[in-house]
């Protein structure tokens, strides 16, 4: 009805263009995720985990850019479990790691928040298809 809303968006209007082109102006602070330092790797999250909880936990510890909380989701949509969060102060990460690893969920899990690793290197060896 009328007065929902407020706002005078015209149609073919979206966040989702306005976040993009913001982004690929390069005038959001924290701009792309291009370090490892203040990055964190989570695990033991819930399958309902969405990238927008993973902000609501940890931006309060500090500046996390844009994009900068990544939920690992499965084909379903599902989290599996596993996150990873880029902060712009690798300080403001270790005080994240300090307070919120070994955090007992309610189901009796643990929440493992650690510093990003480096990617490991792939062996000759895999239990994928065709190895």
């Amino acid at each position: 009805g009328k007065g929902e809303g407020g706002g005078k968006g015209g149609k073919g209007a979206s966040i989702a263009i306005l976040k993009k082109g913001l982004q690929a102006a390069g005038v959001l602070p924290g701009g792309k995720w291009s370090n490892d330092t203040g990055a964190l790797y989570v695990r033991g999250l819930p399958a309902d985990t969405t990238n927008c909880d993973l902000y609501e936990i940890f931006s309060p510890f500090g500046a996390i850019p844009s994009g900068g909380c990544w939920a690992m989701t499965a084909e379903d949509g599902t989290c599996k479990g596993i996150a990873f969060i880029n902060f712009v102060n690798d300080a403001d990460a270790q005080n994240a790691i300090a307070t919120l690893n070994g955090t007992m969920m309610p189901d009796g899990t643990t929440l493992v928040v650690q510093p990003k690793g480096q990617p490991k290197a792939k062996q000759g060896k895999g239990k994928g298809k065709g190895e």
